[in-house]
């Protein structure tokens, strides 16, 4: 019987296999219901390579030491979000927007002549050049294919006194595993929503798990590829507010990477690098401004609808075939493994925004410490960010050394020779 289950290849979950990996003696596997590693981190690719984050996007050097750290251990490059502090502010949908300067309470000025501050709109926010998703490739990468399972969807824990069951449904088929401790790296509420536990979790527990808000659940977010960023040819850095009843996105940003180029200096090329070749990386990215229970309501229409916003905030060239590449969009209150009904029931009341992470309960061990949560809404600080789930994953680890798994415990000869996945 193998040491550890982790369930959950989002950050989390893979940043606990990469500690474990590293360690000696310590059998382990990882168990994702995704076709894909990342969780809520997602990069696509336009046509021209360029890489757009759907999911989780920044990180903020000034105060989340872990991802920082980590970036730089991995030996990823970042760069600043662009942030001249002003944003196009459209109020009213029947006028143009307004470039405007953002006031330190987080509101556009009313006044033109407002002076702005730089990085007062992201806060010093840095992305990773080739998108987040290079976090997590670059994790995966060492760690043995044998160990790693992907489309398998966790239904039922079972603790057993000496170890745990899970079962484990791929397309309807189930198979059940036995481990000697289980590591949910799940969001509390899809826990509480989608896996039976045996027996329950004391009520304390469960109450914990179903209270605590899923980040970015009801998050959906555009993005738009260009061959060159023009709107900085106009002077702007791409950050955009609409606050009107109309939006279909509240907030837009420049999402281009460090080789994005503007026109030439004759005004009249593209950008072009050795022999001709577009400079790839050129950018926009947006937030959804309606809530999820109303977006199913304007699907049909909405890739025109998203259009004619991008259009009315940077002028028809967004619209231009000539320049316009690709559209992405990401609906996360579609995806069953991130958000709960729970989850847009809160939005539709209004309790939507950055919650207030850091129960402790949830960092507790359970079921004689054979079963523990993870995940970033089980951190104690940073929660919801990726600093959060960095921070869950170090705190499992710390737990599972407490519990007698680590370097030092010599591996039994049966643990190397049994299937990580029984047929």
């Amino acid at each position: 019987m193998l040491d550890v289950a982790i369930v959950g290849g989002g950050l989390c979950g893979l940043a606990l296999a990469h500690s474990l990996q590293a360690a000696k003696g310590i059998s382990w596997g990882l168990f994702e219901a995704r076709e894909r590693f990342g969780g809520r981190i997602r990069t696509r690719r336009g046509p021209d390579g360029t890489p757009v984050d759907l999911g989780a996007t920044w990180f903020w050097p000034s105060h989340q030491p872990n991802i920082t750290r980590l970036l730089a251990d991995l030996q990823l490059p970042t760069l600043p979000q662009a942030d001249d502090g002003r944003v196009l502010h459209l109020h009213d949908g029947t006028q143009p927007p307004r470039l405007v300067a953002l006031q330190a309470n987080l509101q556009p000025a009313t006044a033109p002549d407002v002076p702005a501050r730089p990085g007062q709109v992201h806060g010093g926010a840095r992305r990773v050049v080739g998108g987040m998703q290079a976090v997590i490739d670059r994790l995966a990468r060492p760690l043995p294919a044998s160990r790693l399972h992907l489309g398998l969807r966790l239904v039922a824990v079972h603790d057993h006194g000496s170890h745990v069951s899970l079962t484990l449904s791929d397309q309807g088929v189930t198979q059940v595993i036995h481990r000697r401790h289980v590591v949910l790296a799940l969001p509390p509420r899809v826990l509480a929503a989608s896996v039976a536990c045996t027996p329950p979790l004391p009520e304390a527990v469960q109450t914990a798990l179903r209270n605590t808000p899923t980040w970015m659940a009801t998050a959906a977010k555009a993005a738009y590829v260009y061959r060159r960023p023009f709107w900085r040819e106009q002077g702007l850095s791409g950050n955009a507010w609409v606050t009107h009843s109309q939006a279909m996105l509240a907030e837009v940003f420049d999402a281009s990477g460090p080789d994005a180029h503007t026109a030439d200096a004759d005004g009249k090329g593209e950008g072009k690098g050795p022999g001709g070749v577009p400079y790839p990386g050129a950018a926009l990215a947006g937030f959804a401004a309606l809530p999820a229970s109303q977006r199913p309501a304007f699907a049909r229409g909405r890739e025109l609808l998203l259009e004619s916003q991008v259009v009315q905030l940077f002028g028809a060239t967004a619209a231009d075939p000539g320049m316009h590449l690709a559209t992405f969009w990401q609906d996360w209150a579609e995806d069953d493994t991130t958000c709960t009904p729970q989850d847009v029931a809160d939005e539709d009341q209004g309790l939507a925004g950055h919650p207030q992470y850091g129960l402790p309960l949830l960092a507790e061990a359970q079921w004689g410490g054979r079963l523990l949560l993870g995940g970033t809404e089980t951190a104690l600080r940073g929660g919801g960010y990726l600093e959060g789930a960095l921070g869950a994953a170090a705190r499992v680890r710390k737990q599972l050394r407490a519990l007698g798994l680590d370097e030092a415990r010599p591996q039994a000869a049966n643990d190397t020779a049994a299937p990580e996945v029984p047929a």
